[in-house]
């Protein structure tokens, strides 16, 4: 929906990752956040914990995954 705004640079950074121009390692980060389950809580149980994972970090994988998706049925034998 936004891409227009972000897209180039996204684009950028995972072909920086994919050429290994640039660790992975700076946008491997995940968030953790504690979303309340009830207005005003006090105990720790009253949260839902929610991980916030970098997409940037998916899209570099997914395309390291596809590319290697066509390579290794050529050098692993059955």
């Amino acid at each position: 929906r936004h891409w227009d705004l972000c897209g180039e640079e996204v684009t950028k950074a995972v072909l920086r990752i994919v050429r290994g121009e640039e660790s992975a390692e700076c946008v491997n980060d995940t968030v953790l956040v504690l979303i309340p389950k009830v207005i005003n809580p006090t105990l720790l149980t009253q949260f839902r914990p929610i991980s916030l994972c970098n997409v940037i970090y998916k899209i570099a994988s997914k395309v390291v995954a596809n590319r290697l998706k066509v390579v290794l049925p050529d050098i692993i034998s059955e």
